[in-house]
């Protein structure tokens, strides 16, 4: 199973590039993701086995892949979000076969990286992302795509480079001898001296991809100017990785000095979330302003992982998997409005809410996707965010207290930007919107049906907490000396 996960795309992206072009691309880019989810769900009832074949034993490279409770939910997350960027993908899109040929290599990328047990196996996983993506940046994007995609790639590939030098650094200075495999990794034995500075470079290189303030200057470009399914992808799956890497290179493999990092990492999550709200608030472009609060939910994320109590590690994991769907529903529900009105500027949009010239099914989609992001109560953002402060709360309460007032800023933007698109007069010069069709529609009412249930059924995100705690506990003192969260206890199971 753990191997299908990976042959499925390769082999699609392979069958894309040879074969004949038409409609067929398509449906298959459907299928191999739609694959993934069924082999997912029965990875969930029952565990697959470790995988693990002699690659290259010279450089301590092995072809090993395991499953976990961490890597599971986003493994996927990652295989739900390609089914909708690709189902949100219009049928006009030039080039088909390469495009859904390089949404698949990404999402090979993802899956490996996620499923990798050795260390110089997750880099490779995590370079190959790479190139995919600054080409589906670059050549489906809007009009400044091609600076988008230079400063995403010249970033990315920084932080490919310090995670390779990271991940060496471990295993050559590690006393018990050069392994990269996970568990040897997790025990390593290493000179105080090196430790700050390997963490250091861990945190560089996935804050980098997360991205975290100050580490983000690719990121509001990025996501402005690539189309809505790749801006789906990466908001939703690509920079998830980032925060994957950070709880099982940081937090798991280096919990000690994780601790010492900690004030420093709380404070940069809460400047980076008071600043993407407050950007978010200033923007006049709706894909920006998403960008933006992308960034600013990233931060809560930032202070979950610098508590690291097991009510706050459990709410990491729910706001990835709670944020990875309502960012990928705000880019799909933009992308909708784009289409049909030819613009994103808040400015030139009013009156969408009109229900015979304007766009009021879609409009409705966007609400719910608002006020989840804004974290409000009976959504999924809700769920996380309220596991995320109190488990971060006895650890860091002003840092706590700062994402608080940046989780208000969220519900201001919110407010606004819906006042200002849904309500208003119409201009009759142009305002002639057709309608959305239920096929247009069909990705953005699954993710919708996803904010809801899993607000109102917290064990959807917050399900695997148990199994992810063990995980990281296993080799981090302070969160095995913790008591389990009484929160979590009264969830069924």
């Amino acid at each position: 199973m753990l191997l299908l996960l990976l042959l499925l795309p390769l082999a699609a992206a392979l069958a894309m590039i040879v074969a004949p072009p038409g409609r067929w691309p398509r449906r298959l880019a459907l299928v191999i993701p739609g694959l993934q989810l069924l082999l997912m769900v029965r990875m969930a009832v029952q565990p697959a086995a470790d995988l693990r074949l002699e690659w290259l034993p010279q450089l301590g490279l092995d072809f090993h892949l395991g499953q976990d409770g961490l890597s599971l939910p986003l493994v996927g997350l990652t295989a739900l979000l390609t089914l909708m960027a690709v189902a949100a993908t219009s049928l006009e899109t030039p080039r088909q076969r390469l495009f859904f040929s390089l949404v698949l290599i990404t999402n090979l990328g993802l899956q490996g990286a996620l499923l990798a047990r050795n260390g110089l196996l997750f880099v490779i996983a995590f370079e190959l992302i790479l190139v995919p993506t600054t080409l589906l940046i670059a050549i489906w994007g809007h009009e400044r795509s091609r600076q988008a995609a230079i400063r995403y790639l010249l970033f990315g590939a920084v932080s490919g480079v310090v995670l390779l030098a990271a991940v060496l650094a471990l295993d050559l200075l590690n006393a018990n001898g050069f392994s990269l495999a996970y568990d040897d990794m997790a025990t390593a034995v290493l000179p105080e001296g090196s430790k700050v500075w390997i963490l250091g470079l861990l945190v560089l290189a996935f804050g980098l991809k997360l991205p975290a303030v100050p580490l983000h200057g690719w990121q509001p470009l990025a996501y402005s100017e690539a189309s809505s399914p790749v801006a789906m992808l990466l908001a939703g799956a690509v920079s998830k990785l980032g925060a994957y890497g950070l709880l099982r290179f940081g937090v798991g493999f280096m919990g000690d000095t994780w601790e010492a990092w900690a004030p420093l990492i709380a404070v940069a999550g809460t400047a980076g979330a008071v600043y993407g709200a407050l950007n978010a608030i200033a923007q006049t472009d709706m894909r920006r302003l998403v960008a933006y609060s992308s960034l600013g939910h990233m931060g809560l994320l930032l202070l979950a992982l610098a508590a690291a109590t097991p009510l706050s590690l459990q709410g990491a994991v729910a706001q990835v998997l709670a944020h990875g769907v309502i960012s990928s529903l705000l880019f799909c529900v933009v992308g909708l409005i784009e289409a049909k009105t030819g613009t994103t500027e808040i400015a030139e949009l009013s009156g969408l809410l009109n229900p015979l010239r304007g766009l009021p099914f879609t409009l409705g989609m966007f609400l719910l996707a608002l006020i989840a992001a804004a974290g409000l109560p009976g959504m999924v953002g809700f769920v996380a965010e309220l596991v995320v402060f109190q488990g971060s709360w006895t650890v860091f309460p002003l840092p706590t207290l700062g994402c608080l007032f940046a989780s208000g800023l969220t519900a201001v933007y919110a407010i606004r930007l819906f006042n200002r698109v849904g309500f208003g007069k119409l201009d009759n010069a142009k305002a002639f919107y057709p309608a959305t069709t239920w096929g247009e529609r069909l990705p953005a009412l699954v993710l919708s049906a996803l904010v809801l249930v899993g607000g109102l059924w917290p064990p959807l995100t917050l399900g695997w907490s148990e199994s992810v705690t063990a995980t990281l506990a296993r080799h981090q003192p302070l969160i095995a000396s913790l008591p389990a969260p009484s929160i979590l206890q009264e969830l069924p199971s």
